[in-house]
């Protein structure tokens, strides 16, 4: 199961308790997937590809608006067989107030996509409403890969007006354009926790900062690393430097031409290669430190240099 998934299941189970947090979800879920079939009898149909959030919006349904809705699925063969859950609630005469409950218009059986701003006076719905619109157009990446999480809404006033309710619970989004849809996206992992904290999904929220901190030690060790790998790369290069410079100082002149301070620091790097310039230093007698071991190698190495440049 996709992250996606988890967060969309987790969200399903979440039920609010006050009225009009659950009015602002259905409102939204509605907005977003539900339809009027206007026949003999007028049915209000929600259409939903997880069971979950099916049996979610049959309880807010029956509970909000007094309908006795039914659950059906239906196979839909698209790039490949899909499974579709459809939630029917037939308005019998004397119930057609139910719209008015949740501030919906509709428009030749086409329920407006506005969201109603009577039902989100409140912050708690507000994050109800975000929760029922991520429920239905919702993704989000596994946070052990690229930090992402989308909302795909069906037409630009929708998606200026999430861009408002989202400022509004200090939730900034960008917006693309795709396929004749309005994204709104996050990228930065902060913004992404804030964002589950905010729609109630709290579960997916540890799991997306245990993700998180494990990813972020995992770059620091891999940043130490290339860094140790860098400084050892550098050490054994200016050691072989040194070791070549020294063994032709040897072969022109030998040993007694180095002063005693110089040749004892020469010797000891032929003797060890793999040492640092600490390391060296800690070995001298008297010891020298970092800075002093390698201000008289740069003595060494220009004497090398000179020697070299007359032969």
């Amino acid at each position: 199961m996709s992250f996606s998934n988890d967060v969309r299941a987790e969200l399903a189970r979440v039920m609010p308790n006050k009225t009009c947090c659950r009015r602002a979800e259905l409102a939204a879920l509605l907005l977003l997937n539900g339809s009027i079939i206007r026949a003999e009898e007028t049915i209000l149909q929600v259409e939903v590809d997880n069971a979950a959030t099916a049996r979610k919006v049959f309880l807010l349904i029956k509970e909000e608006l007094g309908l006795q809705p039914a659950v059906s699925m239906e196979q839909r063969k698209r790039f490949r067989k899909t499974r579709v859950y459809l939630v029917k609630s037939v308005i019998m005469p004397g119930q057609e107030n139910v719209f008015s409950i949740l501030e919906l218009t509709e428009e030749d059986g086409v329920i407006k996509r506005q969201a109603r701003w009577k039902l989100l006076n409140k912050t708690c719905c507000k994050r109800a409403f975000l929760r029922g619109v991520f429920l239905s157009r919702g993704s989000i990446n596994r946070p052990e890969g690229e930090y992402h999480l989308e909302l795909i809404l069906p037409d630009p006033d929708m998606a200026s007006e999430m861009m408002k309710i989202m400022s509004k619970l200090d939730l900034e989004a960008r917006q693309v354009e795709r396929k004749n849809t309005q994204v709104l996206y996050l990228k930065e992992s902060d913004k992404i926790a804030d964002f589950l904290l905010t729609i109630g999904a709290n579960i997916a929220l540890l799991d997306f900062e245990n993700a998180r901190i494990i990813k972020s030690m995992r770059n620091s060790v891999n940043r130490q690393v290339n860094c140790e790998t860098a400084n050892l790369v550098k050490t054994i290069d200016a050691s072989v430097r040194q070791i070549e410079l020294i063994k032709r100082i040897v072969a022109l002149q030998g040993w007694e031409y180095l002063p005693p301070h110089l040749r004892e620091l020469a010797q000891l790097r032929i003797e060890y290669p793999d040492s640092t310039l600490k390391e060296l230093g800690e070995m001298l007698d008297p010891p020298l430190s970092k800075s002093g071991t390698a201000h008289r190698m740069r003595r060494l190495e220009e004497l090398a240099d000179t020697l070299l440049a007359e032969n």
